[in-house]
Parts: structure tokens; C-alpha cells; sequence
């Protein structure tokens, strides 16, 4: 079997990824869903998506040890500049990645620029919608980047189900971050937190059931208790991160603070469980 030497940097880009992926997601159905109720959640998603996967990519980039690697996974010298396998799953990653970087960069200035201008909201929803493919594909592509391999704790069909979620919990959590951060700082601000901490403990608790799976089929339990992970995984990623803030969730946290500490959680919740199956996958020889 394919031997693979990923670690912390590897988990903090797919943790990113999805993060940004997930918080531009909400700021485009925020936008389709009422341009002026949820403008305040429109504005923070498309404010804060773009930055993760920068950051997750940078980090991604100096692990490589050349920095003109990521490069070389799209552009190529001579004839047929663009570099593209339709069958490595790394080489489709890193294009979805750079597109979406572009995207989310473009929606963020279009949001910022049209905002004083009643026909702003459909220019938003147009390139909202645009993006909005290239968001899930790049949710979908942190889960099947290990799914594709055949190292049988990733390679089942339940991961990428669970990445998708927990980029979208995680996404939500870091707008819920950032409202609750300024309702703290003016006492004035009024952001619909509570009705996005109750929809973020649905997504979490979907998320929960089909980690219950994953564990089932992909044999989770001994390589994780193999790698010496187990704490992490039981007390990080689904206690703290999962089950308390599905407990907080469904009664729609009203206090700042409280949902500010519930949104950390879920945030530190979905970068242990990508770094205990990913360290725990590269246990099994």
C-alpha cells in the first residue's frame, strides 16, 4: 500500500479549505435567502471565506519544501500551459483551491462595492451563484482526497459525507465567531446568532451520525487508539466539538460569549477529527 507522510500542515489546509468553502456557502445562501435580513451574515461570510484557504494553501506550500511545486500542479512550461490529471485528485485540489481563491477575493469586492446601491443584490446573488459549485467542490475535495487512496481507514464512501459537513459546521461556526465577537465589543449590534447556532447544531448532528458510520465501516477505532489519539478524537472531536455544541445548539444560545465558545469549539472540533483520521490513516501498513 501506498505509503503517505502527511501531517499537522496537511490537516490545517483541509481544515481551511473546507472552513472557507463552508463560510462562503452561507454568505451566497444568506444573500439568496434576504438580501436585508441576513446582510449582516452575507457580509461576514463573504468577508472571512477567502482568508482560511490562502492560508491552509501557504501552509501547504512551504510543507512541500519548494515553493514552486504548488505552481507545477498548474502550470507547466511549452505547449499546453495549463496542467491538469482529470484522474489525480491532488492536481483537480489544487485547481478547485485556486479558483476559488479568485472567486471568493471577486465576491468580496462586488459585496463591499455594491452594498450602498439598491441594484447591488442581484449583482451579488450572480456571482454568489457562480461560486457556489466551486465552494461544494472544494468541500467535497478535502474528503475525497483521502477517500480516493486505497488505504482502507480513508477509502470509504461515508468520509467525504463527513468532511462536507463538518466544512459547512465549521464555516457557520466562523461567521457565528465573528458576530458574536462584535455583539461582545457594541452591545448595540443585533446579528441573528441564535437562528444560526440552532441551524449549525442540525448540521453538527448530522455530521455526528454519519462519524457513527465512519467509524463502523472504515475501522477507525484501532488506528486511532494505535496512534496514541484517542483523547483527542473522543474529548476534542466529538465531545467538545460535536456533541456539546449540539446540546448548546438546540436551544439557540443567546448570550455572545457563550456562542463565541460554542463556535470555538465546533472550529477546534473540526480540525482534531481531520487530524486524527489523518494521522490515524497512515497507521495502518
Amino acid at each position: 500500500m501506498e505509503h503517505y507522510n502527511w501531517g499537522l500542515p496537511v490537516a490545517i489546509d483541509l481544515f481551511c479549505a473546507g472552513l472557507g468553502a463552508g463560510a462562503f456557502m452561507l454568505a451566497v445562501m444568506a444573500q439568496l435567502a434576504g438580501d436585508r435580513r441576513y446582510r449582516s451574515v452575507s457580509l461576514a461570510g463573504a468577508l472571512l471565506a477567502p482568508w482560511p484557504v490562502i492560508l491552509g494553501v501557504l501552509l501547504l506550500v512551504v510543507d512541500l519544501g519548494r515553493p514552486f511545486r504548488f505552481w507545477e500542479m498548474l502550470l507547466r512550461r511549452g505547449p499546453g500551459l495549463i496542467m491538469l490529471s482529470p484522474t489525480s485528485t491532488m492536481s483537480i485540489g489544487s485547481w478547485l483551491l485556486t479558483i476559488f481563491v479568485i472567486l471568493s477575493l471577486v465576491y468580496l469586492l462586488v459585496s463591499l462595492v455594491t452594498i450602498p446601491f439598491p441594484w447591488g443584490a442581484p449583482v451579488r446573488s450572480f456571482f454568489g451563484i457562480i461560486g457556489l459549485p466551486i465552494a461544494l467542490a472544494v468541500t467535497i475535495y478535502t474528503g475525497v482526497l483521502l477517500a480516493a487512496s486505497p488505504n482502507p481507514v480513508w477509502n470509504v464512501w461515508v468520509l467525504p459525507v463527513v468532511f462536507v459537513c463538518s466544512a459547512i459546521a465549521t464555516g457557520v461556526a466562523c461567521v457565528i465567531f465573528w458576530l458574536a465577537l462584535i455583539q461582545l465589543l457594541n452591545r448595540n449590534a443585533k446579528f441573528p446568532v441564535p437562528k444560526l447556532t440552532r441551524m449549525n447544531s442540525g448540521i453538527i448532528l448530522f455530521q455526528l451520525v454519519f462519524v457513527i458510520v465512519l467509524l463502523v465501516m472504515g475501522g477507525l477505532l484501532k488506528p486511532i487508539s494505535s496512534a496514541g489519539l484517542a483523547g483527542l478524537w473522543w474529548v476534542g472531536a466529538i465531545v467538545l466539538g460535536l456533541v456539546v455544541p449540539v446540546l448548546s445548539g438546540l436551544k439557540g444560545e443567546r448570550k455572545p460569549f457563550a456562542a463565541l465558545v460554542i463556535a470555538t469549539l465546533v472550529m477546534l472540533g473540526g480540525l482534531f477529527l481531520r487530524y486524527v483520521i489523518l494521522i490515524a490513516g497512515q497507521t495502518v501498513v
